[in-house]
């Protein structure tokens, strides 16, 4: 038993997981970033929507073993001193988790900035200042944030969503997310209508004061819900939360994957890559019996099913990737192509999507971050007990899922169309298409008893994500080996497009589209689900 402690502790620090925990470190060994001082934390979104104040969360976990006396918190707005706030605290803390939102007016100020946070606070009677966060050996100590002039662009009844995010309830020996209810203010000031909550299922059951006993009562994940609920509640927050977890199940070759489950009300267990337990890395579910557990008005949705999975995750915790016989069942909707990122399991999960779309099967594309908690940067274990890396990708709402139909944002309404494919993905521009046939309007997602009628297009955009550059209509014909490009309309070069065009069909195809904007910095794009004409 002492050994498998000690494995435990080693393969803990494997450098695969997000948003560093500082204290925890392995029996026996060093760590170069261990303090003996709370994580102190300030974070902001990368973005915000036009006359909203700029939300600064200032978070302080672990107190309870490191109390501080918070001082002051000053804010400075550009190194030119454009704004500065100073905000007195003067009290002690030493609780698990403090935190708060400071909401900075912001009025007549647009464009991308720089904000400097700076915390000063007395740690065992000696003052001590700190720029953004206290984390060792970091190198960077800024935000960064978009006081953008034009909303999030929406064609009408567009609701947006980030499926994949990590709060606080997801807290182990290495990571952390941010509280739910700072997360939904956060949400708020993006323009973002909803987040689901899709924490480690393997953090959902443990005991309150454990990271790694486990609770058969589930008191943490029974309170989590009622704290869902309750924060959807409160009036002055648009935004709300879809109460989710991230399951870890094995698929058909007894590897381990990850599934995205929203709005299930039974607790579905998952623990095989936890780290929890060396000895055992077997999961309580499979691809098989999960979909058997599926509630009705839940939805199962593949997290990044086709990243690269790195030989350590793969050789220690069994990882995998899904494969074609698990993903092909009728109650797995669709993937989560998008993870944050451009990388490889985007580009791969691009083409396997559309391989199974050519040979029949109806599964729909979804984006997430995989933020956790992170707003701003995310940070991770570099070299286990060494350091430290910090990158500006997978952070809250970058990539977005976008639904149509619903003038209000309900969890109900929310779900339906996600598990109906009545969506589609985007870091700007919203996008539409939909199909008209003897007086009949057809949404994305659609499987349609016609073969001829007009198909529309509509896209919005704005001066921040920059006008529309070309737009691509392909047609997939069930059976065929590849998609065909079946209109193309180029140089368009305008902040909105609407168009439409007759199409006759002889045989069971579908139609999806895909359009770029014209930027010098970063790609930028949308891309809708498929419409089918049977």
């Amino acid at each position: 038993m002492c050994l498998e402690y000690i494995i435990n502790d080693i393969i803990s620090f494997i450098p695969i997981l997000l948003y560093a925990e500082l204290h925890y470190r392995p029996r026996f060994l060093f760590s170069n970033y261990y303090i003996k001082e709370p994580e102190i934390i300030s974070d902001c979104p990368r973005r915000i929507d036009p006359f909203t104040p700029l939300p600064i969360m200032l978070l302080i976990k672990d107190a309870h073993y490191f109390p501080i006396f918070l001082k002051t918190i000053k804010i400075k707005i550009n190194e030119n001193n454009d704004l500065i706030i100073i905000k007195d605290f003067n009290f002690y803390i030493n609780e698990k988790w403090w935190h708060k939102i400071l909401n900075i007016n912001i009025d007549n100020i647009y464009g991308n900035h720089l904000i400097k946070v700076e915390i000063n606070y007395k740690l065992n009677n000696k003052d001590k200042p700190c720029q953004v966060h206290n984390y060792p050996n970091s190198t960077i100590n800024y935000l960064e944030c978009n006081f953008s002039k034009f909303k999030y662009p929406r064609i009408e009844n567009v609701l947006y969503g980030d499926i994949h995010y990590h709060t606080n309830l997801t807290d182990d020996m290495v990571e952390f997310g941010a509280p739910i209810e700072e997360t939904m203010k956060v949400s708020d000031a993006m323009g973002l209508d909803f987040v689901c909550n899709t924490d480690h299922s393997y953090d959902l059951d443990n005991n309150m004061d454990s990271w790694v006993k486990k609770d058969p009562k589930l008191v943490k994940w029974k309170n989590s819900r009622l704290a869902i609920k309750e924060i959807n509640k409160i009036a002055d927050l648009s935004s709300i939360m879809i109460p989710s977890e991230e399951v870890s199940i094995e698929n058909r070759k007894g590897e381990i994957v990850h599934a995205l489950i929203l709005n299930n009300n039974k607790f579905l267990p998952g623990s095989g890559d936890s780290g929890e337990s060396f000895l055992n890395r077997s999961s309580d579910l499979t691809t098989n019996t999960l979909y058997r557990q599926l509630e009705e008005n839940a939805i199962c949705i593949a997290a990044h099913p086709f990243k690269k999975i790195p030989f350590l995750e793969r050789m220690i915790f069994k990882r995998g990737k899904w494969n074609e016989e698990d993903i092909i069942d009728d109650k797995l909707s669709g993937f989560q192509i998008l993870n944050g990122k451009l990388d490889s399991g985007y580009y791969d999960g691009k083409k396997i999507w559309i391989n199974l779309l050519l040979k029949g099967y109806f599964k729909f594309i979804y984006a997430g971050n995989d933020a956790h908690g992170n707003f701003n940067v995310y940070r991770q274990i570099r070299i286990p007990m060494i350091n430290l890396s910090e990158k500006k990708y997978q952070v809250l709402g970058e990539f977005r899922t976008g639904i149509y139909g619903y003038k209000n944002n309900t969890i109900k309404t929310i779900v339906e169309s996600l598990k109906n494919g009545n969506c589609f993905i985007t870091n700007g521009p919203s996008i539409n298409i939909s199909f008209h046939s003897k007086g009949n309007k057809y949404s994305i997602g659609s499987k349609v008893k016609a073969r001829d009628g007009k198909i529309k297009i509509e896209s919005l955009s704005s001066k921040e994500f920059g006008k529309i550059d070309f737009c691509m209509i392909y047609l997939g014909k069930i059976g065929s080996d590849k998609e065909e490009v079946f209109k193309e309309i180029i140089n368009i070069n305008a902040y909105s497009l609407n168009t439409s065009f007759d199409i006759k069909v002889e045989s069971r195809c579908y139609f999806r589209v895909e359009l770029f904007n014209k930027t010098d910095t970063k790609s930028i794009f949308a891309i809708t689900n498929p419409i089918w004409l049977l």
